[in-house]
C-alpha cells in the first residue's frame, strides 16, 4: 500500500514538472516573438527615415542648385540680356520682356548661360499656348500641369520645390506680363498675358502679330 502511495506521489511531480516546463517555454517563446516584432517594427522605421533621409537630400541638392541662380536674377543678371545680332530676327516683334529674351536665345547659348531651373522656365515658356488654356485674363497653367510638362520633357521625377522654382523664374522673367495668382481649389497658377503670347507665338512662326489680333489667331 505505502508502494503504491509513493509511485502516485511521483508521477505527480513528474506531470507537474512537465507542465511548468512547458509554460516556461512557451513564455518564452512569446516573449521571444515580442522581441521579433519589436525588431522588424525598428527596421521598418529605419527604413522610412532612410527614405526620408534621401528625399531630404534629393530636395537639398536641387534648391542649392538654384541659389546661384536666384541671386544671379536678382542682380540683373538675365534682366539686362540684350539680343545678339544672331539672335535679331527683323520679321517678329520686338522683344519686351526678359522672358522673351531668354526664348529667343540660340541653343548652344542657354545650355551655356541658363542654369537647369531656367531652361525648365524656357521650355514651359517657348509652348506656352500649346501647355496654357485661355481665360478671361490671358492664358493660364496650372502647377501641376507644368509638372507633367517638365516631367514628359525629362522623362524623370521632377520636385514641388523645382515646379515652384520653375514658376517663379517665369513670374520674374516675364515681368508686368507673367504674374502668379492662386486657383479657386487653391492651387498656384502662372497667368500670361495675351500680348505677352501673341509675341512668343509670333517669333516661333516667324509671323508679325499686330496688336489688334484677337487671341483666337494664336496658335492652339
Amino acid at each position: 500500500m505505502s508502494a503504491i502511495i509513493s509511485e502516485g506521489l511521483q508521477s505527480s511531480l513528474t506531470d507537474s514538472s512537465t507542465e511548468e516546463a512547458i509554460t516556461t517555454l512557451v513564455e518564452i517563446v512569446r516573449e521571444q516573438q515580442e522581441q521579433i516584432d519589436e525588431l522588424q517594427e525598428q527596421l521598418s522605421q529605419t527604413k522610412r527615415e532612410q527614405a526620408e533621409d534621401r528625399k531630404r537630400i534629393t530636395t537639398l541638392e536641387d534648391t542649392i542648385d538654384d541659389i546661384e541662380t536666384a541671386e544671379d536674377a536678382e542682380d540683373g543678371d538675365i534682366s539686362t540680356t540684350t539680343p545678339t545680332p544672331e539672335m535679331v530676327d527683323t520679321t517678329v516683334p520686338n522683344a519686351e520682356t526678359s522672358l522673351e529674351d531668354v526664348i529667343r536665345l540660340p541653343e548652344h547659348v542657354a545650355e551655356d548661360s541658363l542654369s537647369k531651373n531656367q531652361e525648365r522656365a524656357r521650355f514651359v515658356a517657348k509652348d506656352v499656348v500649346d501647355y496654357s488654356r485661355s481665360v478671361p485674363a490671358g492664358r493660364v497653367i496650372r502647377s501641376s500641369e507644368i509638372r507633367r510638362v517638365l516631367r514628359a520633357g525629362e522623362d524623370s521625377t521632377i520636385h514641388t520645390e523645382t515646379v515652384s522654382r520653375v514658376m517663379d523664374f517665369l513670374d520674374r522673367l516675364g515681368e508686368d506680363d507673367v504674374r502668379i495668382r492662386e486657383s479657386q481649389s487653391g492651387e498656384r497658377v502662372v497667368v500670361f498675358e495675351d500680348d505677352l503670347v501673341k509675341r512668343i507665338v509670333a517669333w516661333s512662326n516667324h509671323d508679325v502679330v499686330t496688336p489688334n489680333t484677337s487671341s483666337g489667331g494664336a496658335r492652339t
